[in-house]
């Protein structure tokens, strides 16, 4: 990613209007908005986005931030676009996914709902560090679901990839439902707010 100029307080707060999750009856296209480049430009633009990934990219100090763009028409053939949680760097000799570690390690669940022998220590979007010492052998792969606080869990697939040390093992992981993907840069995005508030002291902690 270029290094290019920081977002202004009214840039954040455009990508604030765009990404506040609608308002009791309202449509759940308010956080879109319409692209009206012309007939032409707008059929370009459409067939891009259905063949490459488009994204908005935040440059901070010590973090960028890639939201995803998603194009498509509405039932009146208007073109709308709508930004998804993004994904979260850190800024360094090499770009590389933020890392959340939680105050309380959070739990691997059995497809039943019991709790595993596993949980998470560290979390990014597609990697996990995992302490496996309660395990005889560490798992080379696992299917489990991960409790998030609050109640909610979600479904992921993980493969491993090292051992850190004699407890903790790091795990390459995959969602296969998209939607899922999205909920974990959800909370990933909502945990760097709480973290580094200075960065966006204009986005509400209810954002996505």
């Amino acid at each position: 990613m270029a290094d290019d100029s920081i977002l202004s307080s009214d840039e954040l707060e455009y990508i604030n209007s765009l990404m506040s999750p609608p308002t009791v009856g309202q449509s759940s296209n308010t956080h879109a908005f319409k692209v009206d480049g012309g007939p032409q430009s707008n059929e370009t633009l459409l067939k891009l986005a259905q063949h490459s990934t488009l994204t908005f990219d935040a440059q901070f100090d010590d973090f960028c931030m890639s939201f995803p763009l998603q194009l498509a028409k509405d039932e009146f053939h208007v073109l709308q676009l709508k930004m998804a949680a993004p994904i979260i760097y850190e800024r360094g000799p090499v770009l590389r996914a933020w890392r959340f570690h939680p105050d309380k390690p959070l739990p691997l669940l059995e497809a039943d709902g019991g709790r595993s022998s596993l949980s998470v220590h560290e979390l990014s979007p597609s990697g996990l560090l995992v302490d496996t010492s309660r395990k005889r052998n560490t798992p080379d792969y696992f299917q489990l679901r991960l409790a998030l606080p609050g109640g909610d869990t979600l479904p992921l697939e993980a493969r491993r990839v090292r051992d850190v040390d004699e407890r903790m093992t790091a795990y390459e992981v995959d969602y296969p439902e998209q939607k899922d993907a999205e909920r974990i840069r959800r909370y990933l995005f909502r945990q760097h707010r709480r973290l580094h508030p200075e960065l966006q002291p204009e986005m509400p902690l209810d954002l996505v």
